[in-house]
């Protein structure tokens, strides 16, 4: 078990070292995951990733990409949204998270979806291969948020969608300290009192304080090179859902 100043210095880490933690401790939390973000967002995870799916336009037929795809709760939404004439790839760095999504796309009998162990940052996925690349909670656990960004607008078509949800922080100022206090203390208490690894939700909290909120994403994504760049705040501000596209002629290349 990590502790507490590891989970604090972990949320500053970068690159392969970031990755490396970010894959063991999904490992860890695997089992329960599902169970604790329906407590934690007060069960309203659910309508996140749907509305997320709704603000892609994902249609029947698409190719779609899920990074950070965890447990697949968003690769069996994007499935159900594209039909079996399209395609859902899920990658993720944690092979736990993806034995929990193998087992519950097998329940499901989704024959249209599969899931590869990789690294956002770099997929492997052919360029120019995707209608819509999604990330649920995932973009600020990548070891380099720029390259995840360029891998993105890589593999997405001319054109193509990316959308993302993440944690993010309220911009009025004693909202956002409630929801501080919120993630550093009630959060790490409610994983212990579920039989959770405490340690691994206090890295999550610490490291929504070190990503850019949801103007400062916004910013990032035009930086990156993306087009009609958009969010929304939800629970208040603490998630953002943001929504961008591959320019019809991107500059970026294999």
């Amino acid at each position: 078990m990590t502790t507490s100043v590891d989970a604090r210095h972990a949320a500053r880490l970068t690159g392969a070292e970031k990755e490396r933690y970010v894959r063991a401790l999904f490992d860890r939390i695997a089992t329960p995951y599902d169970r604790l973000n329906r407590r934690i967002s007060l069960g309203r995870d659910e309508r996140w990733r749907s509305m997320l799916v709704e603000e892609s336009g994902a249609a029947a037929g698409y190719s779609v990409v899920d990074l950070g795809t965890g447990t697949g709760e968003l690769a069996v939404q994007f499935a159900h949204a594209t039909g079996p004439e399209g395609r859902v790839t899920g990658v993720d760095l944690s092979a736990n998270m993806l034995a929990v999504a193998e087992e519950k796309v097998k329940r499901a009998g989704l024959s249209h979806v599969e899931f590869r162990q990789g690294n956002a940052c770099a997929t492997g996925l052919p360029a120019s291969s995707a209608d819509i690349v999604s990330m649920g909670w995932c973009l600020r656990n990548c070891g380099d948020l720029h390259a995840a960004l360029h891998e993105v607008l890589r593999i997405l078509k001319p054109g193509g969608v990316f959308v993302c949800l993440d944690m993010s922080r309220p911009s009025f100022a004693p909202v956002r300290g409630l929801f501080f206090l919120h993630r550093h203390l009630v959060l790490p208490l409610q994983a212990r009192f579920a039989g959770a690894d405490r340690e691994a939700y206090r890295y999550l909290a610490c490291s929504t304080d070190h990503f850019p909120d949801r103007r400062g994403l916004e910013h990032v994504l035009r930086t990156a090179g993306f087009n009609g760049v958009g969010s929304r705040a939800l629970m208040l501000g603490a998630v953002a859902l943001h929504r961008a596209e591959k320019p019809e002629h991107p500059y970026v290349t294999d």
